[in-house]
């Protein structure tokens, strides 16, 4: 197995005081990414970091310019590591991932980061109809509470319902699972 850890918008839109998307748990989940890129790093493993860049100047979020748009400030991208800009919600949408990961000889992807019900989800379908085996890490992932009809849907009830959705798609592991998979094979 070439694994690539792939951390999708580890961006300041989701934290407070600079985001306007506040994930719940985010620190948590900001920790369990820490723990895998440093376990990546030590293995000298594939590594990449994907930032979201809105091509509307007058987004609200995302905007070119703005605090939240800069990547969170313990994450650091080392020289190593690739850094794949994108403008859509799947991070393989009109850039140069695929042929990065083809190149790197990588045959699965490790997805980490935010939004778990959006861009995680969007990559994670992108990546297996690509061919790449997926591991969906739950607890390195995280949302926010989101709105449907007036009703709000609790970010916890999100992020289970898209953890269970994702069982069609990737292998849906903790940040603990998969460096254990990652140290035995």
């Amino acid at each position: 197995m070439q694994a690539a850890l792939i951390i999708i918008d580890a961006q300041q839109e989701y934290f407070a005081p600079h985001g306007q998307w506040v994930v719940k748990g985010g620190a948590e989940s900001l920790v369990q990414i820490q723990r895998l890129l440093s376990v990546w790093r030590e293995n000298q493993g594939v590594v990449v970091h994907v930032v979201h860049e809105a091509l509307d100047p007058g987004s609200p979020v995302f905007r070119l310019g703005s605090p939240g748009v800069l990547m969170h400030p313990d994450i650091k991208v080392m020289p190593n590591e690739r850094l794949v800009t994108k403008h859509f919600p799947g991070a393989f949408t009109q850039t140069p991932l695929d042929a990065y990961l083809r190149y790197a000889g990588v045959d699965t992807v490790v997805i980490t980061g935010y939004q778990t019900h959006h861009c995680c989800d969007a990559t994670t379908r992108q990546a297996r109809e690509r061919g790449f085996q997926v591991i969906f890490v739950g607890d390195a992932t995280g949302t926010r509470d989101l709105e449907l009809r007036g009703e709000t849907v609790r970010a916890e009830d999100v992020q289970r319902v898209t953890l269970a959705a994702m069982t069609g798609f990737a292998e849906v592991l903790n940040a603990e699972e998969t460096i254990a998979r990652l140290n035995n094979e």
